[in-house]
């Protein structure tokens, strides 16, 4: 049994710029499953997920979810499960073709914890953590989502990592520090991966492969100071537990205590 690591976070988390530069650190994203690489404006460096793992997840959240307004609202938990136990060949057709140790989609943070019922090779999770204002940012240049939907997204994404990552092993990857100090930061995260590598490699590849100017953006102290309490609260629980997620659940139960019992 080989292990499966995933790497998730909100969209436009900077999970794609990760992804792509594991696979340059020598991880390997399979052969049997076709991988979205092409370049888009806001990509340049393409995607880095499963088209089917994609496909399945997208399948699953639309069976489940809503939309109101325009807004997709991810579905609840419990709704989800429940769907995903009459839908368990969706996951075992891209489990039986999945032969990589890397795979990558925003999604899994709200369909990993119906994955984890079938997919016991999958033990490890990046999360990517970047500042909410800068994810509704994008999302609006991308989606054409209002800046409190975009945070609002971020919260459910965020949260629902958290309960379906409960007991595995997972790394907060603090993708804003990273865009600050590139090659300590993601040094960290390959040390976690247990394949460190030596800098002036590392180095050779970040400059090949990262492009800082697309990560960019402008904090807002003014629109911070509106986004919604459970967002900015959130977000400040995660920053204090960058790196090795001891336990998600502590991140929770915290939340709760400062917040009221989590919904869904």
């Amino acid at each position: 049994m080989h292990k499966v690591t995933i790497v998730t976070g909100p969209l436009r988390s900077g999970t794609s710029c990760v992804t792509g530069l594991l696979e340059l650190c020598g991880f390997d994203l399979g052969k049997n499953v076709r991988i979205l690489r092409n370049p888009t404006p806001m990509n340049p460096r393409g995607h880095f997920e499963p088209d089917l793992l994609f496909t399945v997840n997208e399948r699953l959240l639309f069976e489940s979810g809503e939309e109101q307004n325009g807004i997709f609202t991810p579905p609840a938990t419990a709704d989800l499960m429940a769907l995903a136990a009459d839908r368990e060949r969706y996951f075992r057709l891209f489990i039986n073709k999945f032969d990589g140790e890397l795979c990558k989609d925003p999604l899994l943070c709200l369909t990993l914890a119906a994955w984890r019922l079938y997919w016991p090779e999958l033990q490890r999770a990046i999360f990517c953590l970047r500042h909410p204002l800068a994810v509704a940012l994008s999302m609006r240049d991308r989606y054409g989502l209002s800046l409190m939907a975009g945070m609002t997204l971020w919260e459910h994404y965020t949260l629902r990592f958290l309960e379906g990552s409960s007991g595995m092993a997972a790394f907060i990857f603090d993708f804003d520090q990273f865009c600050r100090e590139p090659l300590p930061k993601f040094g960290d995260l390959l040390q976690w991966l247990g394949c460190p590598m030596a800098a002036a490699d590392l180095r050779n590849i970040m400059n090949d492969f990262f492009l800082p100017r697309y990560a960019a953006w402008d904090f807002n102290q003014t629109v911070w100071d509106e986004a919604p309490a459970p967002v900015k609260n959130l977000y400040d629980m995660l920053t204090r537990a960058t790196g090795d997620l001891a336990n998600a659940a502590d991140v929770l139960g915290c939340r709760r205590e400062n917040e009221g019992t989590l919904n869904g």
